[in-house]
């Protein structure tokens, strides 16, 4: 038995890889969605008591409002402000008469902590009325304009801000111009933040809620923190619309906010509520905890049914392999019958398929011993032919290039210079092997076919190679162009009488070399081409043509657009184009 292991550990580490990842992944998820869950039942409940909150500092402001639109629309009070008086004790004695008791009535029944009108007349600056220069810090353009003389708008001013010189009280401004649109008359009126303090307490005390002003100011935190913290948490209030969490001073928060927009005073005011996350953050303990102890004992659980259950599903699988290791591979016996209708049993009777079969092999390869001893004498008989057949051209390369030295010292140099080429024309068959050559090295070949032909029709024959020598060192199959101008020879040269030019010319055509041979010979019917055309194509060995058909055959292996084409007309000449792939497509063999 090998030192790797069983089969039965395998599957049992398997499955148990398997459960291990499918019972983690569902503990995740189920830990993510109950903590989610929670998280939007929180972000809910923060959002209805947030909703009510900004309802209830809405009514209260607008409480505060309705006073300032009352004294607005007292045209008789504005009257009284505006009119200038001569002397100190008619000023005094008008506001002690008619503005201070209306003044006192408003403020104690509207808890008002204090009430005051600035006015740029001078002549009436008594008690609660003051002069408007005690408002320029308060950066109001309208005060501004009437303090530096300027054009002052007809437009009314309310505004909510905090106190300047008691930080813990709110204060509304509200231009009085009712009886005069362009006077320069202010009311100015402060609670207590305390009013919307006792809001946010029947709240709840939880969460920690801020009312900002739309300038940022802060009106009210319900917390106190640090100045760093605050800003902080002020400048995350311009993306809180929808609720989202915040981590302050090292705590997780959950933010919501709203804005008032019910009127233009109090349009850009923010309500925030930071509920603290420790409590989710507890049950989400409890949860993981929880999914940790169910995991364990998931797997505790798997561990022993897949125990159990992969022993009895491979002993079966056991026995047989212990019954395989037992059989004798000299006598190659059968094992006993493997009981069931299962794989296993299925694998027994192959596996007894196979010894019968190898038991009969094995008699027929001592039949066949004689018939290979006969296989290697004629195996020895082929590589001597072989070797003839290697020596044969050989030997008479060798031979014309003997008669050729015979001719010459006996001064025939005509018949000397065609047996040279016959001996070159041998020495270019026998060079180098393999299917394709260089384009210069198939022009040699050609050229040395022609200068033979040349000697055979010296009155009849022309030919010119017209090759850029760009294209030389470009790969073609070897023999293919030989065997274009042997065809326009056959064809084209022997059945005219009158002198024939042939004519060789390469050119690049996209991806391919493009071979032409183009003769002025007796020509080629359209119908004869296009019957040429059809047997290339359909790989008939045509005796005329067998070797066209190879080459046609071969190229065609690269794709429909290679190979031979022919054209003529009776009379008029020939012409045939090869087009062959690129050395980068049909390789070096």
């Amino acid at each position: 038995m090998g030192c790797g292991m069983n089969i039965r550990t395998k599957l049992f580490w398997t499955n148990g890889a398997v459960v291990v990842i499918l019972t983690a992944s569902l503990t995740f998820c189920l830990e993510n969605y109950a903590r989610s869950s929670m998280l939007d039942t929180l972000q809910e409940s923060a959002g209805h008591s947030l909703s009510q909150l900004a309802e209830n500092v809405d009514s209260a402001l607008r409480s505060y409002e309705q006073v300032a639109d009352y004294l607005y629309m007292d045209d008789l009070l504005q009257d009284r402000l505006l009119k200038k008086f001569d002397t100190y004790p008619e000023a005094h004695e008008e506001y002690f008469e008619s503005v201070k008791p209306q003044l006192y009535s408003i403020s104690s029944s509207t808890e008002i902590r204090d009430i005051a009108i600035y006015t740029d007349n001078s002549s009436f600056h008594v008690g609660s009325i003051r002069p408007l220069e005690e408002m320029s810090g308060l950066g109001l353009s309208q005060v501004q304009s009437c303090l530096e003389g300027g054009e002052v708008g007809t437009e009314s001013l309310r505004t909510w801000s905090v106190s300047r010189d008691h930080p813990e009280r709110l204060a509304l401004t509200q231009r009085l111009n009712h009886l005069n649109s362009r006077s320069c008359l202010f009311l100015h009126i402060e609670m207590d933040a305390s009013k919307v303090t006792d809001l946010i307490k029947m709240e709840g005390e939880r969460s920690r809620f801020l009312v900002l002003l739309p300038d940022g100011a802060s009106v009210m935190d319900s917390v106190e923190g640090s100045a760093e913290s605050k800003a902080e948490l002020i400048a995350s209030l311009a993306s809180a619309e929808g609720g989202r969490i915040v981590n302050l001073e090292g705590e997780d928060y959950l933010l919501n906010a709203q804005r008032l927009s019910s009127r233009n005073s109090v349009d850009g005011l923010q309500v925030a509520s930071l509920l603290p996350l420790a409590e989710l953050e507890a049950k989400t303990s409890v949860i993981r905890q929880m999914a940790i102890l169910f995991f364990l004992l998931m797997l505790a659980a798997f561990a022993i049914v897949n125990f159990i259950v992969s022993g009895r599903i491979t002993r079966r699988l056991r026995q047989l392999s212990s019954k395989m290791r037992r059989t004798d591979m000299d006598s190659l016996q059968p094992i006993g019958h493997v009981r069931g209708n299962d794989e296993v049993s299925h694998l027994g009777h192959m596996f007894n398929d196979m010894v019968n079969r190898m038991q009969r092999l094995l008699g027929e390869v001592y039949e066949s011993e004689l018939r290979e001893k006969e296989l290697q004498l004629r195996t020895k008989e082929a590589e001597l032919y072989a070797l003839q057949t290697q020596i044969n051209p050989h030997y008479l390369y060798n031979t014309l290039n003997s008669i050729r030295g015979n001719l010459l010292e006996n001064g025939d140099r005509p018949n000397a210079e065609i047996v040279g080429l016959l001996a070159k024309s041998f020495r270019q068959m026998l060079g180098k092997s393999g299917g394709t050559i260089p384009l210069a090295e198939e022009l040699g070949i050609v050229e040395t076919y022609l200068r033979i032909q040349a000697f055979r029709y010296p009155d009849r024959l022309r030919y010119r190679i017209d090759v850029d020598e760009k294209l030389l060192r470009l790969r073609v199959p070897k023999l293919s162009l030989q065997i274009l101008v042997e065809n326009a020879i056959v064809h084209g040269l022997e059945p005219k009488e009158s002198p024939t030019t042939i004519v060789v010319s390469a050119e690049m055509e996209d991806e391919a070399i493009l071979l032409r041979v183009e003769d002025d010979g007796a020509g080629l019917e359209p119908a004869r081409a296009a019957q040429i055309q059809a047997k290339l194509s359909e790989s008939s060995e045509d005796g005329n043509h067998i070797g066209l058909v190879n080459v046609h055959q071969r190229l065609q292996s690269f794709g429909s657009e290679y190979g031979i084409r022919l054209a003529g007309k009776p009379g008029e000449g020939a012409e045939a184009s090869m087009r062959i792939p690129l050395y980068e497509r049909i390789g070096t063999t």
